[in-house]
């Protein structure tokens, strides 16, 4: 039956001319409309952001937190190992040292740094003297070297050589001499003992030293004596190496062992800053406090270690106090030349230094 009416349908479709596309449609595309797009969705209608970007996002915030985290969590590890070296440092130091040293007052600070040396039957002695002085306000650093066997009236004990003081009466007096002969107040000291000398180097990976001229000599072993040979040009040293070149003296006279010695601290603190080390500091730093007794606190050498590291090698100043080796009753001195020594500390006491 042709005419027979359809069944009406359960819904009414309808189109809105809103939704009519501008576009003919392809194969397989759906005519309803894109709500939020650029395509033409309701009017007004807040755009809808990509899930993927927002989940990335997410990640990369979570990464950065936990790395911080990590970061600071590392941090606070070292600082409590350093701070337990360094403890263990501070306790070392004699009651009579730490009341003989001055008050910094904001100003420079005046650090006396000594390498104590103990020969089988004999009493300990500062084989180094070197003051180092930090001017923050100046951006300066300097050091002066005082030659170990420096003519100086040791006080209560008359007239010897300037590291015999410490055989007499230990830093305290060390500190009570210098001080009488340079006029410079000691605010802090740092003594290196030789003995842990070598594995402070060897933490280090070794120094990079010039060596000037040729060195042949003979040097104390114990009871002994053995050789040593330095070919002159740059050469890498262990820490058993190094404490050889800085200690060798009858080759030449205090004043070129005392060159050394600077030349080694420069070596010394350049490997300490280079980028290598600065990553390993945190595990070899609480070791080389180990091998020290100083009254200086974990803030105070990590300041210092920071000044060092932004302080220019053109505001690095070195002096030596000038003298004249002389043989008294058998015995080797050097005689300080008081008007060069005068201006000698002024320079050093300078903020800008000579140079």
């Amino acid at each position: 039956m042709e005419n027979e009416s359809k069944p009406p349908k359960p819904y009414t479709k309808y189109r809105s001319a809103r939704f009519k596309p501008s576009h003919p449609l392809k194969n397989g595309e759906s005519p309803e409309p894109k709500f939020g797009g650029s395509d033409g969705g309701f009017p007004g209608a807040p755009p809808v952001k990509p899930k993927r970007r927002r989940r990335w996002g997410r990640i990369i915030l979570i990464a950065v937190l936990v790395l911080i985290g990590l970061l600071l969590a590392a941090s606070g590890f070292f600082y409590w190992r350093l701070n337990q070296a360094v403890d263990a440092s501070n306790a070392k130091v004699p009651a009579d040292a730490r009341a003989a040293l001055k008050p910094a007052t904001g100003g420079p600070v005046n650090i006396l740094f000594m390498g104590s040396d103990k020969r089988p039957g004999e009493n300990a002695r500062a084989d180094t003297l070197l003051i180092l002085r930090v001017d923050d306000a100046g951006k300066t650093i300097s050091q002066l070297s005082i030659p170990r066997d420096t003519l100086v009236d040791v006080p209560g004990y008359g007239q010897g050589k300037i590291n015999s003081a410490y055989a007499y009466g230990g830093p305290a007096l060390e500190m009570e001499t210098i001080e009488k002969l340079t006029g410079i107040p000691i605010n802090h000291y740092v003594e290196l003992q030789f003995s842990g000398f070598p594995a402070i180097v060897n933490d280090l990976g070794g120094v990079d030293i010039n060596v000037p001229y040729t060195i042949d000599s003979k040097y104390p072993n114990g009871y002994q004596w053995t050789h040593v040979h330095f070919d002159p040009g740059p050469q890498h040293m262990d820490g058993d190496r190094a404490l050889i070149y800085v200690r060798v003296r009858y080759s030449d006279d205090d004043f070129h062992r005392m060159a050394r010695q600077q030349q080694f601290m420069e070596a010394l603190q350049q490997k300490m800053t280079s980028p290598m080390n600065i990553v390993k500091m945190p595990l070899i730093a609480p070791d080389i406090i180990g091998n020290m007794i100083t009254d200086m606190s974990t803030n105070d050498l990590l300041r210092l270690g920071w000044d060092k590291f932004r302080t220019p090698a053109s505001h690095n100043h070195k002096y030596v106090l000038a003298g004249v080796p002389r043989n008294i009753d058998g015995l080797s001195y050097v005689v300080l030349d008081e008007n060069a020594n005068q201006k000698q500390i002024s320079d050093f006491l300078s903020p800008s230094g000579s140079g």
